[in-house]
């Protein structure tokens, strides 16, 4: 009998640990392809954001040059080219507007230059559609980045300065990166401040596209997004991304 108890209870041991260890493995999987589906995801909009760009830029931005350059044409050959410089002015501003939607779209100065080159030039194009004082300032020499990290990296910066621009009624905002072990990179802002549990508990489609594509890509590059809830002014978000992880 003491030998039967003995063999049930060693039985019983063994099964648990076994339904343990292919509960741990199920979870494994099942977060392994969470996070395939995430950057399958990711790189989709990615894609689609290639190609609108390259179509903007390679179709559309041509076009309206080429109607540029007719412009410029008929305005010599007829005696007042007042009404049609004020179209061109017009059309120019549409041109500008073409590019900068192109570039927010596929920032090249990312691929050529490397990540600092490309915030502090996000930076300088939201000061001037916004009319709001940007500041950048950088410590430390930032490391060498995967190209596919740099734009996630990129996106988030982005999506933040959005949202500082669009609701938080600032005056002013900075982007401040410290480089050392890890990457830093702090967004601050002196507007009317930000309640990041209400947002993120929010089902709306705001936060649908905003805070769940940077936690997407915050999780994929093992980085950590803090958010200051004591501050009485304005908000500090600050992410912190570590340069060994691979996505």
């Amino acid at each position: 009998m003491l030998l039967l108890v003995s063999a049930i209870i060693l039985f019983m041991v063994f099964y648990q640990k076994k339904m343990i260890q292919e509960q741990i493995k199920r979870q494994k999987l099942e977060l392994e392809f969470q996070q395939k589906m995430m950057i399958a995801e990711l790189d989709s909009q990615e894609s689609e954001r290639r190609r609108v760009a390259g179509d903007l830029h390679d179709s559309i931005g041509a076009m309206l040059s080429a109607i540029r350059l007719g412009l410029i044409t008929i305005g010599k050959q007829i005696p007042d080219p007042t009404r049609i410089n004020d179209t061109k002015e017009m059309l120019d501003e549409t041109i500008g507007s073409v590019r900068r939607i192109s570039r927010d779209l596929m920032p090249s100065t990312l691929e050529k230059f490397g990540l600092a080159h490309a915030l502090k030039e996000l930076c300088e194009r939201f000061q001037t559609t916004s009319q709001l004082a940007i500041h950048y300032h950088e410590h430390g020499e930032i490391k060498a980045i995967e190209a596919k990290r740099s734009l996630m990296i990129f996106r988030i910066i982005q999506e933040l300065l959005n949202n500082a621009i669009k609701h938080a009624k600032a005056s002013s905002i900075s982007i401040t990166i410290y480089s050392a072990d890890t990457l830093q990179i702090v967004v601050e802002d002196d507007g009317i401040g930000f309640d990041f549990e209400e947002k993120h508990s929010s089902k709306t489609i705001e936060k649908g596209l905003g805070l769940f594509n940077i936690d997407n890509r915050a999780r994929l590059l093992g980085a950590t997004i803090e958010f200051e809830k004591e501050r009485k002014k304005g908000a500090c978000i600050t992410l912190t991304v570590p340069y060994e992880k691979s996505v």
